[in-house]
């Protein structure tokens, strides 16, 4: 049972680690050609001890979004990675956390670019969903409540990222007016 269980947390702990690093590679393709300067944000967490041992760890706050940064030009932007694994008709809007589209609505408020980028793992593809988008979606949900239908951005609504010129997940591409 034990063994069970380690093998459950640790694939939990390590969710979307591979996507992540395709958005990081990304993320150093774009710094090396002078495009963007974008980083990972972290969560502060706060760690419980008795003596040495580690006992607990937890958020100390809520976080932003997973990444921030800056497109050559000016254009702040900031953005969160989802990995879906078994849903193959879109983004399940409970991936989404409320402080994320608190933080979401800020953002487009004081015109930064803020999007969710959405790897598919049924689909093995990954898509970029526009802050507006992913609002539009949110406030539909929150609407609907318990009505079928609203609790996903549907994939048909989201733009495919692929790799281009270099970059192993051009997601700026996607992006369109920014670069």
């Amino acid at each position: 049972m034990r063994d069970m269980n380690y093998t459950k947390n640790y694939k939990m702990a390590n969710k979307g680690m591979v996507f992540e690093q395709e958005v990081k590679m990304a993320n150093t393709g774009y710094k090396n050609r002078g495009i963007a300067l974008i980083q990972k944000i972290s969560t502060p967490w706060k760690v419980v001890r008795r003596g040495k041992q580690i006992v607990s760890a937890f958020p100390e706050e809520k976080s932003t979004l997973d990444f921030r940064g800056t497109v050559k030009g000016g254009t702040s932007i900031s953005f969160d990675c989802k990995e879906v694994e078994k849903e193959d008709r879109g983004l399940p809007l409970k991936y989404i956390e409320p402080h994320q589209i608190d933080y979401m609505k800020a953002a487009v408020t004081m015109n930064e670019v803020t999007f969710i980028l959405c790897f598919m793992k049924t689909h093995n593809k990954r898509y970029l969903i526009r802050g507006e988008k992913v609002l539009q979606y949110w406030d539909r949900w929150q609407q609907n409540k318990g009505k079928r239908g609203f609790n996903y951005i549907p994939v048909e609504t989201m733009v495919e990222v692929e790799p281009r010129n270099g970059i192993v997940l051009d997601y700026l591409s996607g992006l369109g007016d920014v670069k």
